[in-house]
């Protein structure tokens, strides 16, 4: 065997040596990310329909009211950006866990739409500091350069959540009524908290373990320790405000995922008006959340593979095959079927790409400082997708027309992506 090989088969083995650790790290990401994902945006898919029926309250008024909580997750996204870099994940993770549960078990208790909107707003408020901003921080701090494969694996508890959480909330607010099944929730999140302040480690050099794995001194971790706690990053709100890899990450990337809200969101109605029934149709949007799991692998695995820019580029192409697939749907099972396992695969994907680009761009020191507003703006950007939906689907009156308006949005993403420089600005480790 050639030297190159020798080298090529030894990194293929390494690349997903994460360590005892490591792996638990990812592991309590994936977690993480489920619930965020199930609170803020899956469980509507039971709320609106629960509570409606438990109060004799409109489902559509309380989707409007759930708005706010969208909105709250960007403001929270910022709040506990700022926090993090002074407390690092693990503080705010313990944090917003405690608050989140808290304040889902007053949301199962509520009984005027005040009520819901408030609590539903807090949800997305605090869950966005455990879920958006501390697993993305805690997997870059402990694989610096393993991150594609790591946020591949750790971002799959999304599209578990598409496919998992709708049926335990249902089973938990059927089986016990809301009040207890939502209690029942925020007591495991009590008890996530817990888990996470014992366990949750900000950075592997505070347990003697290694970035990446890899083997080092132990006066080499406790240099890079006491580097990391006393380093103060030079990228301010203002030097990020006038950075050109800040904008095209976050506006680049936030076209992407604007394109897989606008695929994801109008799903369900594209499949009946070409004659599924509902039941079916939502098995169908199921299917493609369990796609997303190997997907979330694949894009983690390109990302790792190629780098962070090539697989957001291939990404961006991938959606834009994806739209063809949506506009050209019919009730032909095999088109459907490939339609299905080209949302599910992309599903998987936008939400490591983005938190491995600020990585790859910003580096292991440097990370907290841009994440704080690059997340924000970015999620700002893909909530224009419920816009450009409903935009689309009142001039065309078709979700063909509706869906070849994001094809402009994708390839607009895709040149932004293309003119990022990936090299390292942020501070490097010493070797």
């Amino acid at each position: 065997m050639t030297t190159t090989a020798v080298q090529a088969e030894t990194k293929t083995k390494t690349v997903m040596n994460f360590g005892a650790w490591g792996w638990g790290m990812i592991f309590f990401s994936i977690v993480m990310y489920f619930n965020y994902a199930g609170w803020a945006a899956d469980g509507l898919n039971i709320f609106t329909t629960a509570f409606g029926k438990a109060h004799g309250w409109d489902p559509a008024v309380l989707l409007s009211l759930a708005t706010p909580g969208g909105l709250m997750g960007v403001v929270g996204a910022f709040v506990f950006g700022q926090i993090i870099m002074k407390k690092g994940p693990r503080f705010v993770t313990v944090l917003c866990l405690v608050l989140t549960g808290f304040a889902v078990i007053w949301f199962g208790r509520i009984s005027t739409l005040v009520e819901f909107s408030i609590a539903f707003a807090a949800i997305g408020f605090f869950g966005s500091g455990f879920g958006f901003i501390a697993p993305g921080t805690l997997v870059t701090n402990w694989f610096p350069t393993k991150k594609g494969m790591a946020l591949g694996l750790a971002t799959m508890g999304m599209p578990a959540s598409t496919a998992l959480f709708v049926p335990l909330i249902a089973f938990l607010f059927g089986r016990m009524g809301i009040p207890n099944g939502a209690g029942l929730y925020g007591i495991i999140m009590l008890v996530l908290a817990v888990i996470a302040f014992f366990f949750v480690k900000d950075v592997p050099e505070q347990i003697g373990c290694c970035p990446d794995n890899e083997p080092l001194s132990q006066e080499q971790i406790q240099a890079s320790l006491r580097e990391i706690e006393s380093y103060v990053s030079p990228f301010t709100l203002k030097r990020l405000m006038k950075d050109k890899e800040m904008w095209l990450i976050s506006l680049g990337f936030g076209c992407l995922w604007m394109v897989t809200l606008g695929i994801v969101v109008q799903m369900v109605p594209r499949l009946m008006s070409v004659g599924y029934e509902q039941q079916t149709a939502i098995l169908l949007l199921a299917l493609a959340a369990v796609c997303a799991l190997p997907g979330s692998i694949l894009w983690g695995w390109l990302d790792q593979k190629y780098g962070t820019k090539p697989a957001g580029m291939i990404y961006a192409g991938w959606y834009i095959l994806t739209l063809i697939l949506l506009i050209s749907q019919t009730s032909n099972m095999m088109v459907t079927f490939l339609t299905i396992v080209a949302v599910g695969i992309g599903l998987g994907g936008i939400k490591n790409l983005i938190t491995s680009m600020i990585g790859t761009v910003y580096g292991r020191y440097d990370f907290t400082a841009a994440n704080r507003i690059i997340i924000p703006i970015s999620i700002i950007v893909r909530t224009l997708g419920f816009a450009v939906m409903g935009i689309a689907l009142a001039l065309t009156k078709s979700f063909s027309g509706a869906y070849a308006a994001f094809i402009p949005v994708d390839i607009i993403g895709l040149i932004l992506i293309f003119f990022i420089a990936p090299a390292c600005k942020g501070k490097i480790a010493a070797a």
